[in-house]
């Protein structure tokens, strides 16, 4: 049979766990490898765009080997006796681009040396990260197989630090056939990664591999095999043992740290983030990086399906046509990916809450992450999601389905803290005032729960446009409703209507200040008086796309510019941005000291000097 190599170690097998439990600096390559590939995915990207915009997930071949690696976004987490530390594993079916753009950044260099055929090829993708008992990355461990007509070859093993392994051919770790007594041996060139001298240098490789039905009971009666694998590359020889099963890639592992078996604990997920403070606005100043642009150095291409996370230094962008989640290093010139996951399905929303990044997906699940790219829990949810979870109070996320569900999750551990449902679809983001939850329904209902999901009081609004909640001791609801040039208002604690009052324009967003609550249409931006309902302020200075605010500041994104108003409506500052077509879809968030603009070729970044 024919062969594959493999990295020491193995993906998913990592080796004795290092003293240090802070995470590992980003792997530093060489640019000559990288900057080829970049002419690679321009010329490519026009004859894959339209498989990605469907936004599915690669199909696999018609090969026997397939049926031995798991469905798009499956996970798996480890533990080993005498251990703290704690392995978290997940596969994918990834597309092309997204490799280009992953944090496996060696693809390209593969790409240039293989036979295969790039577009053709189905991949899966193993991505592993080992973590201490806090939770802190230790390292990561990539491995990419094709699947053709012999079977699964790993081509590429990286290991971040430092480490990495194309091998050509790609080493045969599943053969098609693949029985208990089945022996064979893969052989081809390895390319290994040497920092010193950054560069890639060419040495050889030969695995040697034995099959037999898994020592484990309960795995061998699930059919499941034990593949022992003996392999050198040039000088270096390790020995390595995995548990396959159909439908479920590795199960159990054993290599020189151990043996590595499922467990069910979770690592910790720490909560806590600095909200913005609008009080320093004034004092932002922007900095242009590329994105979105194929054939930029560096460049990163997601079309992201809800405003990114913004967390210190960096973002977490969630591609809404390739499936994938990335933490991205925005403070790099140019913009950097630092890890990337796969939830499975295709993305419908996602929202960081704290530190902890929700994604629900086409699956009817709901994926979080920590800051590091660390899977932390997965649940069901029992429709579709298009609106991006919101947090309620310090602990939890809510989440609205188009079934008319609303669930609460504890952001540690995806338990169900409770359950609500309204009568129709959910398609407009609730809103959270305090311990109150306001949701409004496509039937025109506009409801409010407490912090337990009880039902305080529902009313008949329309169908909702945009929500706000009024600051101040008596808040107040503002509701806009689509279609409408109406503005509604509805006491908080009670529901009681207030006013009602036409203003001529489309509630496009609605946003609290302290003083006024700010309405955004594309030509103008109002302040209303959350009290009567009545226009103390008409801003036109040019068309706004989005904008987002809070205390006594609101910052909206115009055509060329971004424009900051004070609550009275006058315009404190502007600067230019880099953004592109900003008519296409654009977001602007603010978070943890900074502010993030993010559009269709490029993003730039808000923070005081």
């Amino acid at each position: 049979m024919a062969s594959t190599t493999s990295l020491d170690p193995a993906p998913g097998e990592p080796p004795p766990a290092p003293d240090a439990p802070e995470p590992a600096p980003p792997v530093k390559r060489s640019r000559f490898w990288w900057t080829p590939a970049v002419c690679v995915a321009l010329t490519l990207v026009a004859l894959f765009t339209a498989t990605a915009v469907l936004g599915r997930p690669a199909r696999p071949p018609a090969v026997a080997a397939s049926a031995w690696f798991p469905a798009d976004g499956h996970r798996e987490r480890f533990a080993r006796p005498g251990s703290a530390n704690l392995l978290l594993t997940e596969w994918s079916r990834p597309a092309p681009l997204t490799l280009m753009q992953s944090d496996l950044m060696v693809f390209p260099y593969w790409y240039r040396r293989t036979s295969e055929d790039f577009l053709a090829a189905t991949y899966v993708r193993d991505r592993s990260l080992l973590v201490d008992g806090q939770g802190g990355q230790l390292s990561q461990w990539d491995t990419l197989w094709t699947l053709g007509p012999d079977g699964a070859r790993a081509g590429i093993e990286s290991t971040l630090p430092g480490e990495a392994v194309v091998m050509v051919p790609g080493r045969l770790d599943v053969p098609n056939g693949l029985a208990a007594g089945s022996t064979w041996t893969s052989t081809g060139a390895a390319h290994r990664w040497d920092e010193a001298a950054g560069a890639f240098v060419e040495t050889t490789y030969r695995a040697d591999y034995r099959a037999a039905t898994a020592s484990d009971l309960t795995a061998a009666g699930r059919g499941c095999l034990d593949v022992s694998m003996d392999l050198t590359i040039g000088q270096d020889a390790t020995s390595t043992r995995r548990t396959w099963c159909t439908d479920e890639g590795l199960v159990a592992f054993t290599d020189t740290a151990g043996d590595w078996t499922p467990t069910r604990t979770p690592p910790p997920a720490t909560l806590a983030a600095a909200p913005f403070d609008w009080s320093t606005a004034d004092d932002l100043e922007f900095t242009p990086r590329v994105v979105n642009q194929p054939g930029a150095e560096g460049n990163v291409e997601v079309s992201a399906v809800s405003a990114p996370g913004v967390v210190q230094g960096g973002a977490i962008l969630t591609g809404q046509l390739l499936p994938d989640v990335l933490g991205v290093n925005t403070a790099a010139d140019p913009v950097r990916v630092v890890w990337g996951a796969r939830p499975g399905g295709t993305p419908t929303s996602a929202a960081t809450l704290g530190s902890v990044t929700v994604v629900t997906t086409t699956n009817r699940t709901a994926v979080a992450y920590s800051l590091a790219g660390e899977w932390l829990w997965e649940t069901p949810l029992s429709d579709l999601s298009v609106v991006p979870p919101v947090q309620l109070g310090e602990s939890t996320a809510v989440l609205a389905t188009l079934d008319g569900g609303v669930v609460a999750l504890d952001l540690a551990t995806g338990a169900e803290r409770w359950r609500a449902d309204l009568d129709a679809e959910i398609r407009v983001t609730p809103v959270v005032a305090g311990d109150r939850l306001l949701i409004g329904d496509q039937g025109g209902a506009l409801a409010c729960l407490d912090a337990e999901g009880h039902e305080l009081w529902v009313t008949d609004a329309g169908r909702a446009r945009s929500i706000a909640v009024s600051a101040g001791p008596d808040p107040v609801v503002v509701f806009g409703e689509q279609g409408s040039l109406v503005l509604q208002a509805y006491a908080l604690d009670s529901g009681r209507p207030l006013w009602r009052q036409r203003v001529y324009q489309d509630a496009r967003q609605l946003i609290a200040l302290d003083s006024v609550v700010v309405l955004r249409d594309d030509d103008h931006v109002l302040g209303i008086d959350p009290a009567s309902g009545a226009v103390v302020w008409d801003w036109s200075g040019q068309r706004t796309w989005t904008a987002i605010g809070g205390g006594r500041r609101v910052l909206l994104l115009g055509d060329t510019e971004l424009i900051l108003l004070d609550d009275a409506g006058h315009q404190l500052r502007a600067w230019p941005h880099h953004l592109g077509d900003v008519s296409e879809t654009v977001h602007l968030v603010a978070a943890d000291g900074s502010v993030l603009a993010y559009g269709p070729i490029g993003l730039e970044i808000g923070a005081r000097p």
